[in-house]
């Protein structure tokens, strides 16, 4: 079976110095990190401190590790 590989427009981080950790941006600016960190309040603290009132975040998991929620 061939390895298939994520298309570009669906990774939303592709950083490996992410992985593992969660990552804050402003939606309505579109993909740029403005936070990033282990521990996702002060990720969030981190981000609105950098004048985003309601970031997204999200948590960009190992390459190889399964995570289950």
């Amino acid at each position: 079976m061939a390895k298939r590989t994520p298309k570009e427009g669906r990774v939303l981080v592709t950083d490996q110095k992410y992985q593992g950790k969660y990552v804050a941006f402003n939606p309505s600016e579109g993909k740029r990190i403005i936070a990033s960190g282990r521990d996702p309040g002060a990720v969030i603290q981190n981000a609105r401190e950098k004048g985003v009132a309601v970031p997204a975040i999200v948590f960009v998991p190992k390459q190889g590790v399964a995570y289950i929620y």
